[in-house]
Parts: C-alpha cells; structure tokens; sequence
C-alpha cells in the first residue's frame, strides 16, 4: 500500500515538475517572442515561403509585426497566468485577457484608422459582468468552505419581496 502511493506522489511530483518546467521556460523565451518582428523586412509586402503578407495602415511589414506582438505578449502572458492562478480571483484575468485580444484584433484588422478610439468599451463590457459574476460566485463558494456557512440558510434568509408580502 505504502509503495503504490510512493509511486502516485511521485508521478505527481514529477508531472508538477515537467508542467512548471514547461510554464517557466515559455517565460523566459518571452523577449525572444517579442523580437520576432526584426526578422520581417522593413516594407509594405512580405514574401515568404508559407504566406505572402501586404501591411495596409503600417505601410511596413516591421511596423505591422512590431504592434502585433506588442499585443499579443501581454496577451499569452495573461492566459499563461489565467491557466495557473490558484486564487479565487483568477477569473478576473479575463478582462485584461478580452482587452488585449481585442487590441490585437484591430492591430491586425488594417482597415481600422485608430485602433485606441474604436468600441472596445462596448464589446468588454459583457466580458467584465461575466468574469465578475464568476469571481463573486467562487468567493462565495470559498467563504462558505472557509467558514463552514451554508450557503443555503443564507438564501432563506434573503426573499423575494412578493415572499414577504404574500405568505
């Protein structure tokens, strides 16, 4: 009995290891991800062998790769943090998560004229009230745990007002 659990705590403590080995080498990497856009040519179009890429607002392919990853760094940072945050407070990441993805999406998008005055506002707003929502309810969950209350008597206590009024 004491070898089989031996062996599991060891399975678990090895994956721990490869997974936090896998997140901090993806860390470290980071500035090399960023400087990704010095291999791109400083012009309008980009010729490689998988793609052809034409810059449309940045009227160069650098400018163009250097605001993506600008964007997209922070962006893959927060999720790598989402993924392992262990607080209850971790679904609040998604608001910057959404705002960055949203920027890259008009850095990427060349029609846009400004990127920094579109309706980012409007298209974040649901993300917050979601990932809100989600925080709240998980503290609620670890008070509840923390304390030993049951959520239930709590409900009970708070009615509708047509349960006071119509008994």
């Amino acid at each position: 009995m004491k070898t089989q659990l031996k062996k599991t705590s060891k399975k678990r403590g090895s994956s721990y290891l490869v997974a936090g080995s896998f997140v901090a080498v993806i860390l470290a990497i980071t500035p090399y991800f960023f400087y990704l856009y010095e291999i791109v040519p400083d012009q309008k179009i980009w010729n490689n062998f998988l793609f052809e890429y034409e810059s449309g607002w940045y009227e160069s392919a650098t400018l163009s790769m250097w605001t993506i990853m600008g964007k997209f760094i922070p962006f893959y940072l927060m999720v790598l943090w989402f993924l392992t945050c262990k607080h209850w407070w971790y679904h609040c990441i998604i608001i910057p998560m959404a705002m960055f993805a949203f920027q890259m999406y008009s850095a990427i998008n060349d029609d846009l004229e400004f990127m920094d005055q579109s309706d980012e506002l409007a298209f974040l707003v649901p993300v917050v009230i979601a990932a809100l929502s989600m925080s709240y309810l998980a503290r609620t969950v670890v008070f509840d745990k923390v304390h030993g209350i049951d959520i239930s008597e709590i409900e009970q206590g708070i009615k509708k007002p047509s349960d006071r009024f119509f008994k």
